[in-house]
């Protein structure tokens, strides 16, 4: 039992850090919290990472407070600074980078502050993505997770949760207005970015069919990678 243990910890102490970059609906979510769990990963959305750093006593912390308050993009030099602060926190521990890089810029300066580290893209088609999004349905009391375009997903009791029985709510931004938006910035990104980390030898491409088969293609690639 001891080997085992052993075995475990050294396997823990040499996972690859890991850049998850997806287009909406691809299944980054499910994928951070199945490794979070299995290997102790360390997640850093860049959302809650912007957030973390909300802060009007520090520079940063008023940069983004400005930009966000206005409704327009962080700059990308303090989304970097942003970045760095948290991962200051997390030294020495395995990380996941979640929504980051979303341009070429972005992933060029990721380079200066994040090593040790391999990419995976979720490879999801656009109406299946699309389907993902607008059938997305969720409880506010239990946070069960439903799709009402795939049988097994859906939930058996039409707009009532089958786990708390509570109402089920549609997410404001799960339309398709806001689904296109985000779906084009990713196809006028993606190309560049994806380029950029396979001409480093970083890049594998997992097509994102299901969570198991995603989570069973990625378990090697951050051991061996």
């Amino acid at each position: 039992m001891l080997k085992v243990i052993k075995k475990r910890e050294k396997e823990l102490d040499n996972m690859k850090n890991l850049v998850l970059y997806a287009p909406p609906a691809a299944g980054k979510g499910t994928i951070c919290e199945l490794l979070k769990k299995d290997f102790n990963y360390n997640v850093l959305s860049i959302g809650q990472v912007l957030r973390n750093q909300r802060n009007p006593e520090t520079e940063v912390g008023r940069a983004i407070i400005e930009s966000q308050d206005k409704g327009v993009l962080t700059p990308d030099d303090i989304v970097l600074k942003a970045l760095k602060e948290e991962l200051a926190k997390f030294e020495g521990k395995a990380i996941i980078i979640e929504g980051y890089p979303r341009n070429i810029e972005q992933a060029k300066m990721l380079d200066t502050i994040f090593d040790n580290y391999i990419v995976v893209n979720l490879s999801v088609e656009r109406e299946l993505a699309k389907k993902r999004t607008l059938g997305r349905v969720n409880c506010p009391k239990c946070n069960k997770i439903y799709n009402v375009y795939f049988q097994e997903l859906s939930p058996k009791n039409g707009e009532i949760c089958d786990v708390c029985g509570s109402k089920l709510n549609i997410r404001s931004d799960d339309n398709e207005e806001s689904f296109n938006v985000r779906y084009d910035v990713y196809e006028q990104n993606a190309p560049a970015i994806l380029d950029y980390y396979n001409n480093k030898g970083i890049l594998y491409v997992v097509d994102s069919k299901s969570s198991d088969y995603v989570y069973n293609q990625i378990e090697p690639l951050i051991k061996n990678a």
